[in-house]
Parts: structure tokens; sequence; C-alpha cells
């Protein structure tokens, strides 16, 4: 008797279990696309209308066509090689913001990316392929008109030696102060943009262990 008294008020004193969720529900909620929050928006809409503004206000899409249409030579050739080093830019960061957490599941841990056998590999070859199509346009845009790269470094020399930056531009360039801000506005354009792709948040999301 005691013993049935005993199983009863134990039963009596379990928590009652809560429903769990049907596999309908969880496929729905794993599917609902994520959505942008407003900080999102505040923070990398800046960079985007900040970029736009700089590249619109040296005309830089004219600037970059004109050079490939009208230059030949070193200029056209390291103008290439900047826009190849752009567009290896983009694919890299569409690689780890989009292709590792969307459809490999894991996020990599970047801090600790050089131990790390796959970022100690990809973080330096981002790095190369900003600093590679940053220099190589600014140096293509400033430099539209020169004939030849020693004609350039040895006009270089002369504009360091003479403080004036006015005698290192070429006879058709963008100018030195405008080729660097035109191709730093496209750089912040193209990264705010990115920026834009957000980090999955209802689908199961592991840190890739190395």
């Amino acid at each position: 008797m005691s013993g049935a008294s005993a199983s009863s008020s134990s039963s009596s004193r379990r928590r009652p279990s809560l429903p769990s969720d049907s596999s309908e529900t969880i496929v729905s909620t794993l599917d609902k696309p994520a959505r942008i929050s407003s900080s999102a928006l505040t923070k990398h809409g800046k960079y985007v209308v900040l970029g736009a503004l700089g590249c619109w206000y040296v005309d830089l899409i004219g600037n970059i066509k004109g050079v490939l249409d009208e230059e030949g030579g070193w200029v056209r050739k390291v103008m290439i090689v900047g826009l190849i080093s752009h567009g290896a830019t983009i694919l890299i960061f569409l690689y780890l913001v989009l292709f590792l957490p969307w459809f490999r599941g894991y996020i990599p841990n970047y801090p600790k990316w050089q131990s790390s056998a796959r970022l100690s590999v990809i973080v330096p070859l981002l790095t190369t392929a900003i600093l590679l199509g940053w220099t190589s346009m600014v140096v293509s845009l400033s430099q539209a008109g020169k004939r030849s790269i020693l004609e350039s470094a040895v006009d270089a020399v002369k504009a360091v030696g003479n403080a004036n930056l006015e005698q290192m531009e070429g006879g058709r360039g963008l100018g030195v102060v405008k080729s660097m801000a035109g191709t730093t506005a496209l750089f912040t354009l193209t990264l705010g943009i990115l920026g834009f792709i957000p980090a999955p948040s209802n689908v199961p999301v592991r840190e890739k262990r190395t």
C-alpha cells in the first residue's frame, strides 16, 4: 500500500512534458531566409554610400573604361591585373562568408587563422589580392599616357625629390590623389555590399576544428 502511494506521489511530482515540434515546423524554421538587421543596414550601408559617391565623384568607371579602350602596353596590362585581383578578392570573400557558412555548415575560426590549414592559405591570398588589386589600379589610373615603366619610374623619383606629386602623373591620367581615392572607394563599395550577406542563424553552424 505504501509502495503504491509512493509511486503515485512520485508520478504526480514529474514535470509535464513539453510538446515537441513537429518535423514540418523544424523544416519550415530552417528554410526561413535570414533577415538583414537594421544595425547591419546602418553599418554596411554607410560604406556602400561612401564608396558609391567616391566612384561617382572621380568617374572611376569611365576612367577604367578609358584605360582599357585607349591605352596600350603596360598601362592597360596593369589595369587588367588590378581588375583580375579585385575579382579574386570578391571570390575569396564569397567563399568565406557564403560558401563555408551556408553550404559547408561551419564558420571558420578567424582569430586562430594561423593554426588552420585552410585559413593559413586563404588569408595571405586575400591580403595579396587586395594589395595587388589596389596598387595596380592606382598605378594604371595615375600613369595613363606614360609610354614606358622607365619613364614613370624616372618621373616618380623626380616627384619625390621635388615634393610634387603632379610630376608622377601621366598626360591622360586621373592623378595620384584621385586614383587612390577612387580605388579606395571601389574597395569600400565592394566590401560594403559583401557585408550585407547575412550569417546563417536558422541552420546548424559549427566551428571547424583544426
